[in-house]
């Protein structure tokens, strides 16, 4: 069966081979992604100075809220009746000078849009039913999550709200020349759909799904049919590893291979000839996460992924955390790598909690984008004015602005913690905007040298910068402080 439809999908076109009115066609040849038929961050695609090693990838954002909604609001996730979380308290939608509103948190999403695309972002993923948003799952052990966001009626029905929302997302992307990676299921929400023994209602959601995708008179799109695809999140049997090759191909009949169709896999590596390989090798690119990793991590996570499905198929990230050291080591192996900010639902950090500030207002945003925007040869955006008392605060020991190093040096990145419950997690140094060492724990030395030698850095005027992430829930939530000094090496 399964060699049956290899066969078959060999006779259709290349993604993107087909003519289309629309401006933004993603597409795959071989091991690479393209827009309009040219390699991303490539010159023929708009980007000449671009790091070679982007060639084919997608640099992505995780912004699956952007057409989050709650239908137990008001009643529940509102600021007179929140939800209750063991991890950070109350949780409630409300922004701080009103009710939540969906339709307020599309379109300042399609408003924020334009800035990232001109640091040179090209792809984002958002979800039919969102994220968890506060980190941690509400500390609870039950899978479901309270709030009630679901693009799917409990029958597989695609709720309208959510379609139109979804359809000025990648109208807006399709103009901006980027991609939408499209979710269909999280874990935590895929339980709104009711569970059969035949999987009928979710697979009416992904026919559905599929139908509204292919139906647009747009090509900017890439399917993730769920989020994570594992055995005990999800419920249904077909968005597990072992039913998940039966999701990739209807999911492919459905778009008749006009869209692109993968999921994100968490389901570990998988015994040659089991179901869950043979979904691997029918997707139509590799995607999977790496969170909570180091960037060593990443380079093996990422050798290990092509080891087991192959180098055929473009592999992509499109979530991690906030660390542009892992950026980096995803890049180094011409990998497309996702940011993924969780935030606290204050408006402010993070761009998963809603209510969510999608502008590129906080230092952890500005380091990712301004990384971003090196990286692909587009300009560095403005840095944010940023003010949070809890945020940590960063002295520096051993170095001076204007300071000329003439030998080795003792310098030290001494960092305050400023909230009582969650401890610093990470500082990280860059040396003229690229990134040179990070330490986990304290001391924070600059290359884990007590005394640096600056071997590797040549004679002349440089910029250090040190960030510090404080974690600020069980998981992912990170806040960021940095300081910027500039110094000379005399040699």
């Amino acid at each position: 069966m399964f060699t049956r439809v290899l066969v078959i999908l060999l006779l259709f076109p290349p993604f993107g081979a087909a003519q289309t009115a629309a401006s933004t066609v993603a597409g795959i040849r071989g091991s690479q992604f393209t827009i309009n038929g040219q390699p991303s961050y490539t010159p023929a695609s708009g980007f000449p100075s671009a790091n070679a090693n982007l060639a084919g990838t997608l640099l992505n954002v995780r912004a699956v809220q952007a057409i989050f909604d709650d239908a137990n609001y008001p009643n529940q996730g509102s600021r007179l009746h929140p939800y209750q979380s063991n991890t950070l308290g109350p949780i409630f939608w409300d922004y701080p000078d009103g009710p939540w509103d969906p339709e307020r948190n599309v379109r300042e999403f399609l408003a924020a849009l334009p800035g990232w695309r001109r640091c040179g972002l090209l792809a984002f993923t958002v979800n039919l039913q969102g994220g968890g948003p506060p980190d941690g799952n509400y500390g609870e052990r039950i899978t479901l999550q309270p709030h009630n966001n679901s693009g799917f009626d409990p029958e597989g029905n695609l709720k309208p709200a959510y379609a139109g929302r979804l359809r000025r997302v990648i109208a807006e992307a399709d103009r901006l020349g980027m991609v939408a990676i499209v979710g269909f299921f999280y874990f935590g929400s895929n339980e709104r759909i009711q569970i059969t023994p035949d999987d009928r209602y979710v697979k009416e959601a992904i026919v559905q799904g599929c139908r509204f995708l292919k139906g647009l008179p747009h090509r900017n799109i890439l399917i993730e049919i769920n989020n994570e695809t594992n055995a005990s999140s999800y419920k249904h049997r077909i968005l597990q590893p072992n039913g998940a090759l039966d999701a990739v191909l209807l999911a492919q009949q459905t778009v008749e291979r006009q869209i692109p169709v993968s999921m994100s896999w968490s389901g570990g590596i998988l015994p040659r000839g089991s179901r869950g390989e043979a979904a691997m090798r029918a997707v139509d690119y590799v995607m999977f996460h790496t969170n909570g990793q180091t960037p060593e991590e990443v380079h093996q996570s990422i050798q290990a992924m092509r080891r087991w499905v192959g180098y055929d198929r473009p592999v992509i990230i499109n979530e991690d955390g906030v660390s542009t050291f892992n950026l980096h080591a995803a890049v180094q192996e011409h990998v497309g790598w996702g940011f993924y900010d969780n935030g606290l639902s204050n408006y402010r950090d993070g761009f998963q909690a809603p209510p969510v500030n999608w502008k590129i207002n906080t230092p952890v945003k500005w380091q990712f984008f301004e990384q971003v925007a090196r990286l692909t040869g587009s300009p560095i955006p403005p840095k944010p004015e940023y003010s949070a008392g809890d945020a940590p605060e960063i002295e520096l020991v051993g170095l001076q602005p204007g300071q000329v190093l003439k030998e080795p040096a003792w310098i030290e990145a001494i960092v305050k913690d400023r909230h009582p419950r969650w401890p610093i997690k990470r500082v990280e140094f860059f040396i003229d905007g690229a990134p040179y060492s990070y330490r986990r724990n304290a001391p924070f030395l600059l290359n884990n040298q007590e005394w640096w030698d600056m071997v590797d850095v040549a004679a002349g005027p440089h910029v250090l910068r040190v960030v510090a992430y404080d974690q600020r829930g069980p998981r992912f939530t990170e806040l960021g402080s940095m300081v910027e000094v500039p110094f000379s090496v005399e040699k």
